[in-house]
């Protein structure tokens, strides 16, 4: 069984996978790669759009690990109607992000927003308003695995936290579990907004207008999920019109986010350049979930961790 890695893996790793029986691994650079590497190619380790046209002519290929946990960027339809088998990385980034999430409800409650800028001017200043996380409630849109680790650190600060996706199917850490249809009329309650959606038909665009004027005035709105998941102009809006206290953008839409954007120079606003799920740990999580779905793929020919739903892009 052929297997093509556009990942750069480690000699270790690559011993780990030639020991599967079975398996004839060969690894190319995602910049490298041609068509003709696919030939005969049954397991694809990740995703390059220069093999998006032999990908979807290839008589062989059954199975694609991508390492990141959005696939948005791939041709669902099309290989769903292949019938290929989508696995992706979800879960590799999850305490990293988890801990970027924390640290934007920290720096808020702290200042620390501020903080940083009194630096850079060369200022000691003390700011209003000192406050702390604990006892406060996180709404934590989109409870995965990131979503999840969220929760678990929130609770261990002393928050209550409020789930919300598409079922109301309890999560371990969320003290309360409510369906998407209930996020608007509970919005109010809480201090921290945290969007961990990935990008779908159902969810662009879904935090706008109507959504930030739902919220308090003291709440924050923090996106870890994907840019095109707000409106960007309704949430400019909402943040100089005083609806929302600030917002913590890992995401944005565009990417990188225009030199001209407002939302460079407001105080209450912290960006970060779509950093969270960057971490040194982040390949041996990844490769981790691809050596096992490989190793049961042999072995019985499906898969068992992080099987994407084409139905849902997830």
């Amino acid at each position: 069984m052929k297997v093509l890695s556009l990942v750069n893996l480690t000699k270790k790793q690559t011993e780990k996978i030639q020991s599967i029986s079975g398996v004839d691994l060969k690894v190319v650079s995602p910049k490298k790669v041609t068509a003709e590497d696919l030939d005969g190619v049954e397991v694809l380790y990740d995703w390059s759009n220069a093999l998006k046209d032999a990908v979807l002519k290839s008589n062989t290929l059954n199975w694609i690990q991508v390492v990141r946990a959005g696939v948005d960027a791939l041709p669902l339809k099309e290989l769903d109607d292949k019938g290929v088998i989508l696995t992706n990385g979800a879960g590799a980034n999850a305490i990293n992000i988890a801990e970027q999430t924390l640290a934007y409800m920290l720096m808020f409650e702290r200042r620390m927003n501020l903080t940083a800028r009194h630096q850079d001017a060369r200022e000691w200043k003390h700011d209003e308003g000192y406050d702390e996380v604990y006892n406060k409630t996180v709404m934590i849109v989109g409870v995965g695995h990131i979503g999840t680790l969220i929760a678990k650190y929130a609770k261990a600060l002393g928050m209550k936290t409020i789930g919300v996706r598409r079922s109301d199917k309890p999560a371990e850490y969320i003290d309360e579990m409510i369906p998407m249809s209930e996020m608007e009329s509970r919005i109010n309650e809480v201090h921290f907004v945290i969007n961990a959606l990935p990008d779908t038909e159902e969810t662009i665009g879904m935090f706008n207008k109507d959504i930030f004027e739902k919220m308090s005035k003291k709440a924050y709105y923090i996106n870890i999920g994907r840019g095109k998941t707000t409106n960007m102009s309704d949430l400019v809006d909402a943040l100089n019109d005083g609806k929302i206290a600030g917002a913590g953008l890992d995401v944005t839409t565009p990417e990188p986010l225009p030199s001209d954007s407002p939302l460079w120079d407001m105080k209450n606003v912290i960006i970060t350049p779509h950093d969270a799920g960057a971490s040194v740990h982040y390949e041996e999580r990844a490769f981790a979930i691809f050596k096992e779905n490989l190793k049961a793929y042999v072995e019985n020919g499906d898969v068992v961790v992080n099987r994407v739903n084409y139905s849902t892009g997830y």
